[in-house]
């Protein structure tokens, strides 16, 4: 699988079920297809090729796992209620007043790693 066109969702439609995704090294270019609620809990995009920061919106996701994408510089904001532990490193990311509940659509959060990223500002959220 080299690449996925827009219009591949039959692929994913077919997996819309199963607890784990990992998609290793492929050029996927943008996860559009993935806006839809699949019952995912586990998602890793690991050294993919993207056009920008997937926009997921995944009610049953708890762990997310976005690392070695060089190519993303700009984080966008996710809705991933049920998320727990998001790992971010080594994307080339920046944040300036990181890190809310909004950004990353959730209050469960209990892992973060941002490390190896380009410059991240904490916000007041990680005081006290």
């Amino acid at each position: 699988l080299d690449k996925f066109s827009g219009d591949d969702t039959d692929l994913f439609n077919c997996l819309a079920n199963v607890s784990v995704i990992s998609l290793l090294s492929i050029s996927l270019g943008s996860l559009q297809a993935l806006l839809k609620d699949f019952r995912w809990q586990h998602l890793e995009i690991i050294n993919c090729d993207f056009d920008k920061f997937p926009a997921l919106k995944l009610s049953s996701l708890k762990k997310f796992v976005f690392t070695d994408n060089k190519d993303i510089s700009t984080f966008t904001e996710f809705q991933l209620p049920s998320l727990q532990y998001l790992d971010l490193k080594r994307n080339h990311l920046s944040f300036k007043g990181c890190c809310s509940h909004t950004d990353f659509g959730t209050t469960n959060l209990k892992h973060l790693d941002l490390s190896f990223n380009d410059v991240i500002t904490l916000g007041s959220n990680f005081m006290g």
